[in-house]
């Protein structure tokens, strides 16, 4: 028997995994940080995928648990056993390993030019989120993508004010979050290599009708870019993503962390 679709309702999708960002010399993060800002998550009253790996997976059951354990499936996965690292790990490694692309680089210690391991977890959202869909555990028909720590106001019960059923705002087309209301690249490459963003990695959503067309041209725009020699962040790839067809997307000027009310 087919399920009724919950038209107006969204899956949120989201992952945390360790790669130690705890250990890094710049760009450092705690992961009780993380756990802390997802908290804030985990408290929103909406259907919600969490993959992650065994060590957090009981601080985040019980966090989720005070709230909704009913619209939740926390999915215990291994990072470095992925669809991402196996279809593109070594490519990726072998990339930021070449000294081609070492010379090119501008910004030699931002995660997505010097971590490998950064970058196949940024870009393995891609995965997850196809992985959510397929199974559809909750019969939605938009999901979202959130990072673990996009809500990081750390006061004193902070994570109450996201206690409501959200988005609230009707999304009819794949729909992005943006730094300004247009996206102009002239190089690509050297756009993948700065440190400009256009399309915030952080969250987005894509109703399920329209994820596999987004899903290939993602690994399109993907694969262009390592057989030149170069990545970028994933925002990098959104912004390419978007610029191959603009009338297939929704913008949503925002600066950072500011979804929450942009979608109200």
């Amino acid at each position: 028997m087919n399920r009724e679709l919950n038209n107006t309702s969204t899956t949120i999708v989201t992952a945390l995994f360790d790669i130690d960002r705890d250990k890094w010399d710049n760009f450092t993060m705690s992961y009780d940080s993380y756990l802390a800002w997802m908290e804030n998550m985990l408290n929103i009253d909406q259907y919600m995928v969490i993959y992650t790996e065994e060590k957090f997976f009981k601080q985040i059951f019980n966090m989720r648990s005070k709230f909704v354990p009913e619209k939740t499936k926390i999915k215990v996965v291994s990072l470095k056993d992925s669809h991402c690292d196996k279809l593109w790990g070594t490519r990726i490694r072998t990339v930021m390993a070449s000294e081609e692309f070492k010379k090119d680089v501008s910004f030699h210690d931002v995660p997505e030019m010097c971590k490998p391991w950064y970058n196949i977890l940024m870009y393995s959202k891609i995965y997850w989120m196809n992985l959510a869909i397929n199974l559809n555990y909750f019969n939605t028909e938009n999901f979202m993508w959130l990072d673990a720590g996009t809500f990081r106001d750390l006061g004193n019960d902070a994570h109450k004010q996201y206690n409501i059923q959200w988005p609230i705002k009707q999304i009819h087309k794949p729909t992005f979050f943006c730094h300004h209301d247009t996206i102009r690249i002239t190089d690509e490459k050297q756009h993948c290599l700065s440190q400009m963003r256009f399309i915030h990695g952080t969250c987005f959503i894509i109703p399920k009708q329209y994820f596999q067309d987004f899903k290939d041209d993602f690994e399109n725009t993907l694969n262009n870019m390592l057989k030149n020699n170069y990545v970028g962040s994933d925002e990098k790839v959104l912004d390419l993503v978007f610029l191959e067809n603009t009338d297939r997307f929704d913008l949503i000027v925002s600066d950072w962390r500011e979804y929450f009310t942009r979608l109200l």
